[in-house]
């Protein structure tokens, strides 16, 4: 199975096992099949996106992958969301093959006003936390990856997820703002 092939697999099972179905985007290529240069995924819900990308979706491994998401709503009156003062987008990464990842995000447990007003999309590039313990048997990968700000991973397919965090309305006291898009990409030798 080549190459492309291999991608279309892995994100058919992707697609069957994990929320949205990820897509890849990228111009036809006169000579045969195209690479995908971008991974994509869409959600809404009760008019708010969150829209995520990855660029390039097939990369060499060390080499940055850009991911960024974009959280917008269709309503007239700004949208009042509470939660975490480190923010309501979370990233994790996770190595479909065999589960290597870099584990939950970590968020402080604050309850923080942010404000979408209409028209105006809140963007959030790729960012990385958590924690891990020397102990750990993934320690020297999450050693790895939290050292470095870029988003550069070992070979695989990697699944990359992405969520909102808070609750609609002041004071943590609302109904949850859950969007979850899930992304794959592919990183090569």
């Amino acid at each position: 199975m080549g190459q492309i092939g291999l991608l279309l697999a892995l994100l058919l099972l992707a697609a069957c096992s994990i929320g949205p179905t990820p897509t890849a985007i990228g111009p036809p290529d006169a000579a045969g099949p195209s690479v995908p240069e971008l991974a994509a995924g869409t959600v809404t819900e009760d008019g708010i996106t969150l829209s995520v990308t990855a660029e390039p979706a097939v990369v060499s491994a060390g080499a940055p992958i850009q991911v960024e998401a974009v959280l917008e709503h269709d309503r007239p009156d700004p949208l009042i969301v509470s939660g975490s003062g480190s923010g309501i987008i979370s990233f994790s990464v996770t190595r479909l093959e065999d589960g290597l990842t870099s584990g939950l995000p970590a968020m402080t447990s604050d309850c923080a006003r942010h404000e979408l007003p209409p028209g105006v999309p809140l963007v959030v590039p790729f960012s990385k936390s958590g924690g891990y313990s020397p102990d750990d048997p993934n320690a020297d990968f999450l050693e790895l990856y939290f050292a470095d700000p870029a988003l550069t991973l070992p070979a695989g397919a990697w699944r990359i997820d992405v969520a909102t965090h808070g609750l609609l309305g002041e004071g943590c006291d609302g109904p949850p703002l859950q969007l979850e898009v899930a992304l794959v990409v592919t990183v090569t030798d």
